[in-house]
């Protein structure tokens, strides 16, 4: 990840899958959901300080072998996703309990979001969000700056689902994720064409690293939708 100066622009990479880098203002470098080595995606080489794990399946807790001695918060603790509240650095995590499916989590059980908020920029990481949120948990999750959000059905929402959660949590950017790409061709998810098909303008983001500016002067007045490349 690029260094630690870092003002208006946060700077972030997709992974692949749910996994995030990105770096807070104060300089903490956060992992979220990490795969393990059994996903065909490249092997996560990012050094961090920080881990998150929004729900205890393979695709999302691939926490061993990681560069460094990074700090992991788990969402969910036992049958439960727990509301985690900590600091570390200039950055407040905290947990807002939903369901990894639409059957009050009988088919996958729990799922964390996690609230991530730095100085300037509010990072929400929808996990295997698997329903359409209410008034509660959109009032418990609060101020969204920018969306990490499954698009690819099957496991989680599906794209039409993942614009309803967009425009009720109305950040600023919406960056979708854990669909199907080249790499998991194979597995029952779908691409991001349908959550695609429900906006106006779609951003395609080239593989690497990108900039997340907020500045007015770099955003419009609506939700920017992002489709990041790996």
């Amino acid at each position: 990840m690029k260094p630690d100066n870092i003002r208006e622009v946060r700077y972030m990479k997709w992974l692949g899958h749910a996994a995030f880098g990105l770096v807070s203002q104060g300089g903490v470098r956060i992992l979220t959901d990490p795969f393990d080595n059994s996903v065909p995606y490249p092997h996560i080489a990012l050094e961090c300080d920080v881990v998150t794990v929004s729900h205890e399946h393979f695709d999302h807790n691939g926490v061993e072998g990681l560069k460094g001695s990074p700090r992991v918060l788990r969402a969910v603790v036992g049958k439960e996703a727990t509301p985690l509240d900590e600091t570390v650095g200039d950055v407040r995590f905290r947990v807002v309990p939903s369901l990894h499916d639409d059957k009050g989590g009988s088919l996958r059980g729990p799922n964390g979001i996690f609230v991530m908020e730095m100085p300037d920029m509010t990072v929400v990481h929808l996990g295997d969000l698997g329903h359409p949120l209410d008034e509660k948990t959109v009032s418990a999750i609060g101020k969204c700056d920018v969306l990490l959000v499954p698009v690819g059905g099957h496991y989680t929402i599906d794209g039409k689902t993942a614009a309803q959660v967009v425009r009720s949590l109305r950040p600023k950017v919406a960056i979708a994720m854990h669909f199907k790409t080249s790499y998991i061709k194979d597995w029952p998810i779908s691409g991001p064409e349908d959550f695609e098909a429900e906006w106006k303008s779609v951003k395609k983001l080239p593989p690497g690293e990108f900039d997340v500016d907020l500045s007015p002067d770099k955003l419009g007045p609506e939700t920017e939708i992002w489709i990041p490349a790996i």
